[in-house]
């Protein structure tokens, strides 16, 4: 299909190819990939994602090399500046493109790339051409929440049977976090 070459031909020069020629195992997910098939101006940072912390850290120290301004670093990954774009590093691993998307919490923003392919949701597009907001897998409740609402200011909205579904999974989130206490010897 021509908009999947010509998608992995836009991301391979924006920073696949590159990263892959330093000899970086990973890939791009999320909302720079939404918009790009939403036919929408980019507004989003270019998620990439590793298979494990070595390549993590191999695209961490490139990042550096390069010059690359970063904004912020934390347990949870890095956010850089290079060459005009921001570029979050994420800290969760994934095999692989397809097991990245498959734990996010929307079916519209389930698109992954590489230097070879588009990977996606079985309802993606559909939901994403209707504008319509599905949930793919609820882990973090009040996360997805959250992102729900940045969601509808881009003009998505959310059936009552999907409202209802995250609406139950923010009431199964335990409302006390117990006390525990280091000197107790149990």
């Amino acid at each position: 299909m021509i908009q999947f070459d010509n998608a992995v031909e836009r991301y391979g020069k924006i920073i696949l190819t590159e990263l892959k020629e330093y000899g970086i195992n990973c890939w791009l997910a999320g909302g720079a990939l939404r918009d790009y098939f939403a036919g929408v101006v980019i507004k989003t940072d270019y998620d990439l994602f590793f298979p494990n912390d070595e390549e993590y850290q191999k695209c961490a120290k490139y990042f550096k090399e390069k010059e690359a301004i970063v904004i912020w670093e934390s347990d949870n990954g890095m956010k850089v500046k290079y060459n005009k774009r921001k570029f979050d590093l994420v800290k969760k691993f994934f095999p692989g493109p397809q097991e990245t998307i498959n734990e996010f919490d929307f079916t519209v923003s389930q698109f992954a790339i590489d230097t070879e392919k588009v990977y996606y949701g079985e309802t993606s597009f559909i939901d994403l051409a209707k504008r319509q907001l599905m949930i793919n897998k609820i882990t973090f409740p009040a996360s997805t929440m959250s992102r729900s609402f940045r969601y509808y200011t881009k003009g998505y909205v959310m059936c009552q049977g999907e409202m209802k579904k995250l609406f139950e999974a923010i009431q199964d989130v335990p409302k006390e976090v117990p006390d525990i206490n280091p000197n107790d010897q149990n």
